[in-house]
């Protein structure tokens, strides 16, 4: 790959394709990687300065790098870490040790919600029920909405997610193709704030999830490499599979992907209603219908419970 094409003295480590780019491992993980987060950050006014942030850490790859780089990038800022365990066996017990190594290694205040002694069930009990099938979206609402109330009672400017390009490209695709316009919107880098929830940002939103990979690598962050045992098969790892056969054969294309997106997104405003927002009559918080997804699948759970006692 030759030098470095930003210091042009280092051996180039990493080649961005898309981005005719060769890197030194210094230049991407000090220079090139934050820049972009904070570049992306500005350019979507995701938070200010010296604002304070919930920083969503599931023990990952990604949110190691995601706490690391605004760490890097926006010093003034009050981070803190927010953490589920969702009683997955192993799995989550991994997790969280790699989260609290991170958090004491860059000092940052870490909050740790756990399901079942908070609630009583873990994401594995919603096998028995009929969502048992899409255990991932189960997972995905159960998070949401609990990183959200997290957030709301710490009391903070905005919560951070570790949504990468690759995350955002493969809904896109997938959204797109089930005809689910109204959705589209949802997938944005910010999303406005529904009291009492604060906005909803993804610095990542322009990271490729290899980068946040090797950032992470090369910096020798804590994240645990065990695959979740409910992940096999899903629709996400198959379409970014997909996605990434494609970006090999035309470098770029996410990219491209995203920017029609953001064209397309104003038009989708414009001329399709957007659902009006009411607030749950079980737990209160904003929500489309007057039962929100997440009471829905917590009834489901309890009414099986019930059946079997």
């Amino acid at each position: 790959m030759g030098r470095c094409k930003l210091c042009g003295k280092e051996k180039a480590e990493i080649r961005l394709a898309y981005a005719r780019l060769n890197l030194c491992r210094t230049c991407f993980t000090e220079k090139f990687f934050p820049n972009r987060v904070r570049r992306t950050v500005e350019a979507y006014k995701m938070f200010p300065a010296d604002a304070s942030v919930a920083v969503a850490v599931s023990g990952g790859k990604d949110s190691a790098a995601l706490l690391h780089s605004l760490r890097e990038a926006f010093p003034a800022v009050q981070l803190v870490a927010v953490h589920l365990d969702l009683g997955i066996p192993e799995y989550s017990e991994e997790a969280e040790r790699s989260v609290e190594a991170l958090c004491r290694s860059l000092n940052v205040k870490l909050k740790i919600y756990r399901l079942k002694s908070e609630e009583g069930f873990a994401i594995g009990d919603f096998k028995a029920t009929r969502y048992g099938s899409k255990l991932c979206s189960v997972c995905g609402v159960v998070k949401r909405r609990r990183l959200g109330r997290i957030a709301a009672e710490l009391g903070v400017d905005a919560l951070v997610t570790g949504h990468n390009l690759d995350d955002t490209v493969e809904s896109l695709m997938a959204t797109f193709t089930a005809g689910d316009f109204q959705q589209l919107v949802r997938l944005k880098p910010v999303l406005p704030a529904q009291q009492p929830l604060p906005r909803k940002v993804k610095p990542f939103y322009r990271t490729p999830e290899r980068e946040a990979f090797l950032y992470a690598e090369f910096l020798s962050l804590p994240f645990s490499r065990q695959k979740c045992p409910y992940l096999s098969g899903s629709r996400s790892l198959r379409g970014k599979r997909l996605l990434d056969l494609w970006e090999s054969e035309e470098p770029g294309f996410k990219y491209r992907v995203l920017s029609a997106f953001e064209k397309l997104i104003p038009l989708i405003e414009c001329s399709i209603p957007q659902p009006e927002y009411m607030y749950c009559k079980v737990c209160g918080l904003p929500s489309s219908q007057p039962v929100c997804a997440d009471c829905r699948r917590i009834e489901a759970l309890k009414s099986r419970n019930a059946v079997r006692t």
